[in-house]
């Protein structure tokens, strides 16, 4: 796949791939006769988990230090595994967190429809001390 192709298959642009090839967080793409990039399935494979992980918020440092210790292969196994469970337990508190905003939301939205817009925040009264 050409450089545009890639691009409209993972919806980001052809400047964003150009910048994560640039800056190490994915590999160097083997270039045609021409110098034009060519991806391959495992290049596609990578980027692919490269914008999950960027995705779920995880920093393009902490990226960086995950393909850094890919590239010392098997000894690194462990520590790069401890890098995306540590990752999964942030994600489950973001989602807790998510959680009970989307509750207070609906709370909110309860309280528009049965005060008719009077009290569409936490009132006073519903703080407790």
């Amino acid at each position: 796949m050409n450089i545009d192709e890639v691009a409209k298959y993972f919806h980001i642009t052809k400047s964003k791939l150009r910048y994560y090839e640039k800056n190490g967080v994915i590999r160097k793409i083997a270039r045609d006769k021409s110098d034009n990039r060519v991806y391959t399935k495992d290049d596609l494979l990578w980027i692919e988990f490269f914008l999950n992980l960027k995705e779920t918020g995880m920093s393009l440092k902490e990226i960086r230090h995950y393909i850094s210790l890919k590239k010392g292969g098997i000894e690194t196994v462990d520590e790069r595994k401890k890098i995306l469970l540590d990752h999964v337990e942030l994600i489950e508190e973001k989602i807790q967190e998510l959680i009970v905003t989307r509750e207070d939301l609906q709370e909110q939205i309860k309280k528009y429809d049965e005060e008719k817009g009077m009290c569409i925040i936490k009132c006073s009264s519903d703080i407790k001390n």
